[in-house]
């Protein structure tokens, strides 16, 4: 049949990306099973008139199944290899399920956070939607008894040299706030939950500070950058702190 996509073109212009995007697969990360959507890429010389969209597929078909991180390279190579380009792209985001322990009964419930994965050629770039729990240290300081408290949203996009576990990052991301967000607590659980936020009170600027301190200590990451927005209980607005860190 004719291949249409191979034909000569003349008008002489490169283009940057060219294949799928927002296509919608089911995917193992990490022994994870989950549901990704894809966005894969590849430049397109000038002298080409289109790209074959049905290779993107059949790669993926390759690798959906048991996904890392070190399977993404795999595949970005691969993208370049069977499509005959010079530079690939592969965005995928996700939601990632890992089992929690509650602090004190142990019963396990699964927590969520969002993941986002993006290779260009050989360079990783993660980000990362966990949710928290701020207390405010100021309204602890000022009030005779309690404290105003409400779920926080931090957001980590890191430049990786290394593999680096969602877990790890998310351990940095608990020492760094005042709690975290469980699907299942008992009453003895949320009695430890609530006096440990008590006891550990934090401003927007002391997550993204404390976060920051942890992911500049940390070798495999080359770059990094830091949102943490508080969705707050008793004002009409939200707090909001952010920083850019090493070489994003």
């Amino acid at each position: 049949m004719k291949d249409v996509q191979s034909e000569l073109d003349n008008r002489g212009i490169y283009l940057h990306g060219v294949g799928v995007s927002d296509l919608e697969y089911p995917i193992i990360f990490n022994g994870n099973h989950t549901i990704g959507n894809f966005t894969l890429l590849v430049d397109l010389d000038e002298n080409v008139r289109g790209t074959h969209m049905s290779r993107f597929v059949e790669v993926l078909n390759r690798f959906y199944n048991d996904l890392s991180e070190e399977r993404l390279l795999e595949m970005s190579r691969e993208l370049r290899k069977v499509l005959e380009a010079k530079k690939s792209y592969i965005k995928v985001s996700f939601p990632y399920f890992s089992l929690r322990k509650a602090p004190i009964t142990k019963m396990e419930s699964y927590t969520k956070c969002d993941i986002t994965y993006e290779i260009i050629n050989e360079e990783v770039r993660l980000y990362l939607a966990i949710p928290i729990i701020t207390l405010c240290p100021c309204s602890k300081a000022i009030s005779n008894y309690g404290a105003h408290n409400q779920r926080a949203l931090v957001e980590i996009g890191l430049k990786l040299n290394r593999d680096i576990a969602i877990e790890e990052i998310a351990n940095y991301v608990e020492k760094s706030s005042s709690g975290m967000v469980f699907s299942l607590l008992k009453r003895e659980d949320e009695k430890y939950v609530t006096e440990h936020m008590y006891d550990n009170p934090h401003f927007v600027e002391d997550v993204v500070r404390d976060l920051s301190v942890f992911l500049e200590n940390d070798k495999r990451i080359d770059g990094y950058k830091v949102k943490v927005v508080s969705y707050e209980s008793i004002h009409s607005h939200n707090a909001f702190s952010e920083r850019e860190g090493k070489s994003w």
